[in-house]
């Protein structure tokens, strides 16, 4: 802006701060506008390109199959763990179920163990012990369940605790067999969820032989 050669000293002044000020509110606004343009563009970008999760998916097929389960082939097993994923299925006499291996004290991952009564105090011929592991009505010489690493939790084989801090049982997720006999396990489905306190044995269970569930969910 151009200066008044005839305005007084104090006029100029006015003139010149006017001028900057202008120039202030002119730059400060530029400013915005880019920035706004900026946060526009980044946004618009991650729209177009969406960032992959890190997370594993809550569906997956299990590495083994229901011949590896059942026992008929080398491994002879009941009991299959796929740590990585937190879950372990099992098979009764009465169906297969699916464990997540979340302790519900602080969430650590309970390791499988063959003598989870070992080192408790707790007596293996004691009727609660009896109930978890002669429910189906013949003997089970083995009392496998979970101990967990962090604070010595333990869970009966079918997730109900019993020593340590953790308030109630781990949670069962949802499991179906795949035509490959593979089993599909989806954590994002609880199947039975249980309170504290609670003890009963669950009677959800998917049928090997059918491939079928029979939707007895507990607490869902």
């Amino acid at each position: 802006m151009a200066l008044n050669p005839y305005d007084s000293p104090r006029g100029r002044l006015r003139s010149r701060v006017e001028t900057t000020r202008r120039q202030f509110l002119l730059l400060i606004g530029a400013v915005g506008a880019l920035g706004a343009t900026l946060f526009g563009g980044i946004e618009l970008l991650k729209f177009m390109f969406p960032a992959a999760t890190l997370e594993s998916p809550p569906e997956f097929k299990t590495t083994f199959t229901l011949d590896d389960l059942t026992g008929n082939n080398s491994l002879k097993v009941n009991v299959l763990s796929d740590t990585a994923n937190r879950v372990t299925v099992v098979l009764d006499s009465t169906g297969v179920y699916a464990v997540y291996l979340v302790c519900t004290h602080l969430g650590c991952t309970p390791n499988y163990v063959s003598d989870v009564t070992s080192g408790t105090g707790v007596d293996d011929k004691s009727p609660l012990v009896d109930q978890h592991y002669k429910a189906e009505g013949s003997a089970i010489s083995t009392r496998n369940g979970w101990a967990c690493p962090c604070h010595g939790s333990r869970y009966y084989i079918d997730s109900t605790n019993f020593y340590g801090p953790a308030p109630r049982p781990m949670d069962w997720v949802d499991i179906q067999l795949a035509p490959d006999k593979h089993f599909v396990v989806n954590r994002g489905v609880i199947t039975v969820y249980r309170q504290a306190g609670d003890n009963a044995i669950p009677k959800w269970r998917l049928d090997p032989k059918s491939g079928k569930t029979n939707g007895q969910t507990v607490g869902v």
